[in-house]
């Protein structure tokens, strides 16, 4: 059934959307205040499940592209930037119509392309705007640097036609590619000319769509960031909590010692290390970042690794940290989530594996991991 979603709901799915970006996924705050104003516009989120999709309509997945790292460029403050993406001239809208040029019909709707605070937000965002539902649901089960990273590429499913539009007033309509990884290179270009791009894509069919999307992420982060708000209230351990709603375990704990990091081809690519504390005092651990955190080493021994979720909480709050925001001195709780099934094994596989990175390390799920240290 449709799903109104409430101010204090859509605060709950950016936080818990922000948990299950492992530390990409944009900004949490833009995409809580976007939906804010949005309410008190008068506009309505409407959240349905992937089977109220008739199988003739089309959906689209918008997003942002480009790199999370900070930016040493003075941009428009929160405000400004709010105020750009909700009007009629945006990119979000603007792309929703040049698109809609090429298509045989309307949009029906729109849907997360993956889980993060402010990529998740962006499709309840142009759904509310052009008064449509969002679908409950996404291409991976958490964020992701790379555009071909869907299922969409592994069931081969086109993913054009494409409108990229930025802040700027750029806007480009790709009929066409040769590859995913095309796809990939043409939006990250875009995203480093302009800043960060808005990507509306992949129009299906609600047939497709059925065949394609991992459902329930939506509402997943939405209990996820309901978790963390009500152990604010209750006086429950915010940490636990968190953990116990993503259904994951957790890794680690201690201070970040080290963040290394740059931006570069439109990604922030990192090294987080953290000297353990408590039960994992005399211990290190140490992250590999594209965006998102994807690969661990304990003690310098391959640990958890891409497609399994590598998420960073604040030890004490237990809200989740994105790697713009990570800072030398933090303490924090590392604690890993297990993959969608569907991107364990085979082709789907090989496309988000340590291997995909250049890293001669297999794919070992996360439990048969910790188990062996």
């Amino acid at each position: 059934m449709a799903r109104m979603l409430s101010k204090t709901d859509l605060s709950d799915l950016c936080l818990g959307a922000t948990v299950l970006g492992t530390g990409g996924g944009g900004s949490p705050e833009l995409g809580q205040l976007i939906l804010s104003q949005l309410l008190e516009r008068g506009k309505e989120v409407k959240l349905i499940s992937v089977e109220e999709v008739p199988d003739d309509e089309i959906v689209i997945h918008p997003a942002m592209v480009g790199s999370i790292a900070p930016s040493k460029k003075k941009g428009p403050g929160l405000e400004e930037y709010a105020a750009r993406i909700l009007s009629e001239e945006g990119p979000l809208l603007s792309g929703l119509r040049v698109l809609e040029e090429v298509l045989p019909q309307k949009v029906y709707a729109t849907v997360p392309v993956e889980l993060g605070g402010y990529n998740t937000a962006v499709a309840a965002i142009l759904a509310a705007l052009a008064g449509l539902p969002f679908v409950d649901g996404d291409t991976i089960g958490r964020a992701k640097p790379e555009l071909m990273m869907q299922t969409y590429t592994v069931l081969k499913i086109p993913i054009t036609p494409m409108v990229l539009t930025d802040m700027r007033g750029n806007s480009v309509l790709v009929r066409r590619v040769a590859s995913f990884k095309d796809a990939e290179s043409i939006a990250r270009g875009l995203a480093v000319i302009g800043g960060g791009t808005t990507a509306v894509r992949c129009p299906v069919r609600g047939d497709v769509l059925k065949k394609a999307l991992l459902p329930g992420g939506v509402s997943k982060a939405i209990e996820i960031g309901k978790s963390l708000r009500e152990s604010e209230s209750y006086g429950r351990d915010p940490v636990s909590s968190v953990i116990q709603a993503s259904q994951g375990e957790e890794l680690f704990r201690g201070e970040v010692s080290r963040f290394e990091w740059e931006d570069r081809d439109g990604f922030l690519w990192g090294t987080t290390t953290i000297r353990g504390e408590e039960r994992d005092a005399g211990h290190e651990l140490k992250i590999w970042v594209k965006n998102e955190n994807l690969l661990s080493w304990l003690d310098a021994k391959p640990y958890v690794v891409t497609p399994d979720l590598l998420c960073i909480l604040d030890a004490q709050t237990g809200r989740p940290l994105t790697n713009s925001n990570l800072k030398e001195g933090m303490k924090v709780v590392v604690f890993g989530i297990p993959s969608h099934p569907f991107w364990r094994s085979g082709e789907a596989n090989e496309l988000v594996s340590p291997k995909h990175f250049d890293f001669d390390i297999p794919y070992t799920p996360m439990e048969q991991v910790i188990r062996s240290f």
